[in-house]
């Protein structure tokens, strides 16, 4: 008796050809909404389109639901990437019902082969209502599994010494000309903190609470990415007492820069502000908190991906990284979760856009005033100064969420870590005039943004610029979810470290479980092997003082509340030894060991003593202390 064929079409079609065959096949999917077609409408499909190359043989299959009225006809169209109409290329279905499927096959021309497997072909579903179509879907490659292979352990070995705590959410950490016992560290409440390297005392240099905006999205207690992000002194700081932050504001301004539709107001918006310090030369001097000047006003259409580092370069201009502005894809689909619908993006993305402030690294001449507003100068040496379709403060552009950029000391190289959507995380090395890809990539891959769906990478090409710059170096979700980027080593405390460029991962989960990478001398990301061995924290960002150590920010918590966070030393092994740190390992160093014999009594991950990170102090630990002696 011969069995029924449980299959819809396209597996069918490729169970019953020849082995010979089904290796020139190649599958596509579609993800049907209205946002792709630019209308209010509650329809949506799904389907698979399958390609044979040898035969130039297009197969499909269409489910899609609740469209406004009975279909009136289904099509391909193309060439076109997302958000450009283009004409019938071939028909696939006649009137049908408001929800139903479509199923069949059609021989195509070569040329239309080339455009379907480059992302220029889309599905249109058309209606009484809406005859030019009502809901539409890109054919585009399917889902790429475990894009890149985890990440290793490396050689390097770092004990965490705390600096500092009762900080609430620290977030970048530099210091001040003339004053290298210091970091001054950003909190993002609201607090820029002066913490003396020697006794770990810190004290307010500046507070901003007053003009942040309320945190947490869901209320207290929960995450946010606004607050204070960054701060930059001036490289004239001993002599002109400037310095700069970028906080995340209410709007209650007229902004410099928007990309809201009219009479949609922000979430909030991002102000660059300049501050003085009445005498810099002494250490005693904080910030003047009635010296603010307000360079720049930037509307923010939702409350992530707002970027937030600024740093001055070697040339003594202020670079500005700043995000998409929110909403996932860079698209204007959903709703954000305030029940807002997401907008601000455009049909392309912000990422994409040059006419747009947002995805971008700027730069600019704090102490000029050629700039629209009159507030900052524009360098007339920026890549795009006149350049019709470009804002002319762009140095970069084609970023995600560039959360942290730095510039290495020695070689003046602007290292930037772009935090990744669903799939990849990257480290970029930026130059003038650099577009780096999004949301045309992510990472060194194809990005589908997927209608409203959740988008996803490839490993197959799309129509995409020829000049888009791929990262030196990226890892995928497996390993974490948004990158941490922090600064090339510079110091003398470990020398393995020297010239490679530092950096980390918030968290794998959401669940305090940060972890810290470099990058070795191939530009492969590597995992410090730390001691004690676990890590158990949110990272939030890196500090770096005047002799080009570094220092770990994280908090316990993973959102800015509370009073977990912490400023740690990023020290070599023999610190470990150094119980008393004194700079010396000893016979005091081997009493206090003695003393403390046995399992840890507290977390493991603070046992004072437990060089060797088993949770106990013992035998290992006696023998590593011998062998840092002196």
């Amino acid at each position: 008796m011969q069995r029924p064929m449980h299959c819809v079409i396209v597996p069918c079609v490729v169970a019953l050809l020849p082995l010979s065959a089904r290796a020139e096949f190649v599958e596509f999917a579609v993800t049907i909404d209205g946002f792709q077609a630019s209308v209010e409408t509650t329809a949506t499909g799904s389907g698979t389109v399958l390609l044979n190359t040898t035969l130039n043989v297009l197969h499909w299959s269409i489910d899609y639901q609740n469209l406004s009225g009975p279909l009136t006809a289904a099509h391909f169209h193309g060439a076109a990437g997302i958000c450009e109409p283009a004409g019938v290329q071939l028909g696939i279905s006649g009137a049908g019902p408001a929800t139903g499927s479509i199923m069949g096959s059609a021989a195509i021309s070569p040329q239309q082969e080339a455009d379907l497997l480059t992302g220029l072909w889309y599905v249109n579903l058309h209606t009484e209502l809406n005859p030019a179509g009502e809901a539409r879907g890109q054919v585009v490659p399917t889902p790429l599994g475990d894009p890149v292979p985890n990440v290793p352990e490396g050689s390097v070995r770092i004990f965490l010494q705390t600096l500092a705590t009762g900080l609430t959410a620290p977030n970048w950490g530099t210091h001040a000309p003339g004053h290298p016992q210091r970091l001054f560290v950003t909190d993002q409440p609201g607090i820029l903190w002066a913490i003396d390297l020697g006794t770990g005392e810190k004290t307010v240099f500046l507070d901003v609470s007053n003009l942040i905006v309320g945190l947490g999205i869901f209320g207290p207690n929960t995450f946010d990415e606004r607050g204070l992000l960054g701060v930059a002194f001036h490289p004239d700081y001993l002599s002109n007492g400037l310095l700069y932050t970028y906080t995340s504001e209410p709007d209650s301004g007229e902004p410099d820069f928007s990309t809201m539709p009219e009479g949609a107001d922000p979430n909030h918006q991002t102000l660059i502000r300049e501050w003085t310090v009445p005498n810099p030369a002494d250490p005693a001097s904080v910030v003047d908190p009635g010296s603010t000047r307000v360079l720049l006003r930037i509307d923010q259409p939702q409350f992530n991906h707002d970027g937030g580092a600024l740093s001055f370069g070697h040339d003594g201009m202020l670079y500005i990284s700043l995000g998409d502005g929110g909403a996932a894809d860079d698209q204007e689909s959903g709703i954000d979760p305030f029940g807002v619908p997401n907008i601000g993006h455009g049909c392309l993305g912000n990422g994409r856009d040059p006419a747009t402030i947002l995805g971008t690294v700027i730069r600019i001449d704090p102490g000029g005033s050629n700039a629209a507003n009159g507030q900052y100068g524009v360098p007339k040496d920026n890549p795009f100064v006149g350049v019709e379709g470009f804002v002319d403060e762009i140095f970069a552009y084609g970023f995600r969420n560039p959360f942290r950029f730095s510039f290495d000391s020695l070689s003046g190289d602007l290292y930037l870590a772009d935090v990744g959507q669903n799939d990849i995380e990257e480290v970029d090395i930026v130059v003038s005039g650099g577009n780096y890809g999004w949301n045309h990539k992510e990472g060194s891959f194809t990005f589908i943004p997927n209608g409203a769906s959740s988008g996803y990478v490839t490993d197959l090409s799309q129509e995409a610029p020829s000049d888009l710059i791929d990262p030196i170096a990226e890892y995928d979700h497996g390993d974490g979810i948004a990158i941490i980027g922090g600064f090339v080593y510079r110091g003398t405390s470990i020398p393995a470290l020297v010239g490679r460029y530092v950096f980390g991962e918030f968290a794998v989960s959401f669940s305090n479980d940060g972890r810290l990478f470099y990058l070795n001398e191939f530009d492969q990301v590597q995992e410090f092997r730390l001691v004690p061995s676990t890590f158990g924290r949110s990272l939030l960002g890196w500090g770096q003082d005047a002799a080009g150590e570094m220092y770990v920010l994280a908090n316990g918590t993973g959102v800015p509340f509370g009073d977990t966070g912490v400023v740690l030393r990023v020290a070599p092994l023999v610190a470990a030894a150094d119980l008393n740190f004194d700079g010396v390992v000893g016979i005091v160093d081997l009493l206090m060991l003695l003393e403390i014999w046995g399992p840890c009594s507290g977390p493991c991950d603070t046992c004072l003593g437990d060089i060797d990170g088993n949770c106990r102090v013992g035998i290992g630990d006696f023998l590593a202390l011998l062998s840092s002696w002196g």
